[in-house]
Protein backbone atom coordinates (compact mmCIF):
# COMPACT_ATOMS: atom_id res chain seq x y z
CA UNK A 1 0.00 0.00 0.00
CA UNK A 2 1.37 3.55 -0.89
CA UNK A 3 0.95 6.93 1.39
CA UNK A 4 0.19 10.19 -0.29
CA UNK A 5 3.02 12.25 -0.72
CA UNK A 6 0.82 15.04 0.84
CA UNK A 7 -0.88 13.99 3.71
CA UNK A 8 0.05 10.56 4.04
CA UNK A 9 -3.23 8.56 4.52
CA UNK A 10 -2.81 4.96 2.88
CA UNK A 11 -3.84 5.19 -1.08
CA UNK A 12 -3.51 2.61 -3.86
CA UNK A 13 -2.59 5.35 -6.12
CA UNK A 14 1.21 5.75 -6.27
CA UNK A 15 2.07 9.21 -5.45
CA UNK A 16 -1.29 10.96 -3.96
CA UNK A 17 -4.64 10.12 -2.40
CA UNK A 18 -7.18 12.61 -4.31
CA UNK A 19 -6.94 15.23 -6.65
CA UNK A 20 -7.16 18.13 -3.90
CA UNK A 21 -3.94 16.65 -2.55
CA UNK A 22 -2.31 16.57 -5.79
CA UNK A 23 -3.20 19.87 -6.31
CA UNK A 24 -2.34 21.52 -2.76
CA UNK A 25 0.99 20.00 -3.57
CA UNK A 26 1.42 21.32 -6.73
CA UNK A 27 0.64 25.06 -5.79
CA UNK A 28 2.83 24.61 -2.74
CA UNK A 29 6.10 23.93 -4.79
CA UNK A 30 4.70 26.34 -8.09
CA UNK A 31 3.07 29.59 -6.53
CA UNK A 32 1.04 31.78 -8.57
CA UNK A 33 3.14 35.05 -9.78
CA UNK A 34 2.66 38.62 -7.24
CA UNK A 35 1.11 41.29 -9.04
CA UNK A 36 3.57 43.98 -10.25
CA UNK A 37 3.05 47.48 -8.26
CA UNK A 38 3.43 50.31 -10.50
CA UNK A 39 4.83 53.50 -9.55
CA UNK A 40 4.46 57.37 -11.06
CA UNK A 41 7.45 58.63 -12.04
CA UNK A 42 7.49 61.47 -11.26
CA UNK A 43 6.66 61.36 -7.27
CA UNK A 44 6.66 57.93 -6.77
CA UNK A 45 2.47 57.41 -5.91
CA UNK A 46 0.76 54.53 -6.65
CA UNK A 47 -0.84 54.21 -9.79
CA UNK A 48 -2.91 52.12 -11.70
CA UNK A 49 -1.40 49.43 -13.97
CA UNK A 50 0.42 50.24 -17.03
CA UNK A 51 0.72 53.99 -16.17
CA UNK A 52 3.61 55.81 -16.08
CA UNK A 53 1.94 58.97 -14.28
CA UNK A 54 -0.21 59.66 -11.31
CA UNK A 55 -3.39 62.03 -12.36
CA UNK A 56 -1.87 65.35 -11.16
CA UNK A 57 1.90 64.89 -12.57
CA UNK A 58 0.95 63.43 -15.78
CA UNK A 59 1.54 66.33 -18.54
CA UNK A 60 -1.30 65.37 -21.33
CA UNK A 61 -3.96 65.49 -18.79
CA UNK A 62 -5.97 69.15 -19.56
CA UNK A 63 -7.95 71.07 -16.86
CA UNK A 64 -11.39 71.19 -18.96
CA UNK A 65 -12.81 73.86 -16.64
CA UNK A 66 -10.23 76.35 -17.59
CA UNK A 67 -9.85 76.21 -21.31
CA UNK A 68 -11.90 78.25 -23.58
CA UNK A 69 -14.32 77.73 -26.62
CA UNK A 70 -12.11 79.65 -28.46
CA UNK A 71 -8.76 77.73 -27.85
CA UNK A 72 -10.75 74.84 -28.31
CA UNK A 73 -12.58 76.28 -31.66
CA UNK A 74 -8.57 77.18 -32.53
CA UNK A 75 -7.64 73.73 -32.19
CA UNK A 76 -10.48 71.59 -33.93
CA UNK A 77 -11.54 72.47 -37.37
CA UNK A 78 -14.42 69.76 -37.59
CA UNK A 79 -17.58 69.76 -35.14
CA UNK A 80 -15.67 72.07 -32.72
CA UNK A 81 -18.89 71.47 -30.76
CA UNK A 82 -18.94 67.95 -30.47
CA UNK A 83 -16.22 67.97 -27.16
CA UNK A 84 -18.25 70.37 -25.20
CA UNK A 85 -20.98 68.29 -25.77
CA UNK A 86 -19.10 65.35 -24.81
CA UNK A 87 -17.81 67.08 -21.84
CA UNK A 88 -20.74 68.18 -20.69
CA UNK A 89 -22.53 64.42 -20.40
CA UNK A 90 -19.41 63.61 -18.50
CA UNK A 91 -19.98 66.84 -16.19
CA UNK A 92 -23.63 65.47 -15.71
CA UNK A 93 -22.85 62.00 -15.10
CA UNK A 94 -20.59 62.81 -12.13
CA UNK A 95 -23.33 64.52 -10.66
CA UNK A 96 -24.59 61.61 -10.02
CA UNK A 97 -28.15 63.57 -10.90
CA UNK A 98 -30.88 61.32 -12.12
CA UNK A 99 -31.33 60.37 -15.90
CA UNK A 100 -34.86 61.09 -16.40
CA UNK A 101 -36.72 63.94 -18.73
CA UNK A 102 -37.09 67.12 -16.54
CA UNK A 103 -40.64 67.64 -19.01
CA UNK A 104 -42.20 64.05 -19.36
CA UNK A 105 -39.96 61.83 -17.21
CA UNK A 106 -38.75 59.44 -19.74
CA UNK A 107 -35.97 57.64 -18.58
CA UNK A 108 -35.20 54.96 -21.48
CA UNK A 109 -32.88 57.48 -23.74
CA UNK A 110 -32.69 60.85 -22.65
CA UNK A 111 -29.71 63.53 -24.04
CA UNK A 112 -27.77 65.82 -21.93
CA UNK A 113 -28.68 69.49 -23.35
CA UNK A 114 -27.91 73.41 -22.85
CA UNK A 115 -30.24 75.89 -21.68
CA UNK A 116 -28.40 78.35 -23.12
CA UNK A 117 -26.59 77.02 -26.47
CA UNK A 118 -22.90 76.53 -26.51
CA UNK A 119 -23.40 79.47 -29.84
CA UNK A 120 -24.77 81.87 -27.65
CA UNK A 121 -21.42 81.80 -25.07
CA UNK A 122 -18.12 84.23 -26.27
CA UNK A 123 -15.07 82.90 -27.50
CA UNK A 124 -14.04 83.85 -23.94
CA UNK A 125 -16.02 81.80 -21.95
CA UNK A 126 -14.43 78.93 -20.54
CA UNK A 127 -15.51 75.06 -20.86
CA UNK A 128 -16.54 74.96 -17.33
CA UNK A 129 -18.75 77.64 -17.09
CA UNK A 130 -20.64 76.54 -20.60
CA UNK A 131 -21.46 73.01 -19.00
CA UNK A 132 -22.32 74.10 -15.38
CA UNK A 133 -25.14 72.44 -13.90
CA UNK A 134 -27.63 75.50 -13.85
CA UNK A 135 -26.78 75.10 -17.59
CA UNK A 136 -27.55 71.70 -18.47
CA UNK A 137 -31.15 69.87 -18.74
CA UNK A 138 -32.12 66.24 -18.90
CA UNK A 139 -34.23 65.84 -21.92
CA UNK A 140 -35.74 62.79 -24.35
CA UNK A 141 -35.29 63.02 -27.40
CA UNK A 142 -39.19 64.60 -28.74
CA UNK A 143 -38.85 67.21 -25.81
CA UNK A 144 -34.70 68.04 -26.94
CA UNK A 145 -36.41 68.46 -30.12
CA UNK A 146 -39.12 70.87 -29.02
CA UNK A 147 -36.95 72.94 -27.06
CA UNK A 148 -34.62 73.41 -29.59
CA UNK A 149 -37.53 74.78 -32.10
CA UNK A 150 -38.69 76.72 -29.59
CA UNK A 151 -42.07 74.97 -28.74
CA UNK A 152 -41.43 75.63 -25.20
CA UNK A 153 -39.00 77.09 -22.51
CA UNK A 154 -37.06 75.93 -19.70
Amino acid sequence: MNHCLYCGKETTNPKYCSRSCAAQATNRLYPKRKKRSYFCQKCGTRVPPRRKYCDSCNPHRVDWDTVTLGDLQNKRSYQVNSRVRELARRAYSRSERPLRCAVCGYDKHVDICHIHSISSFSSSATIGEINSLQNLVVLCPNCHWEFDNGLFSL
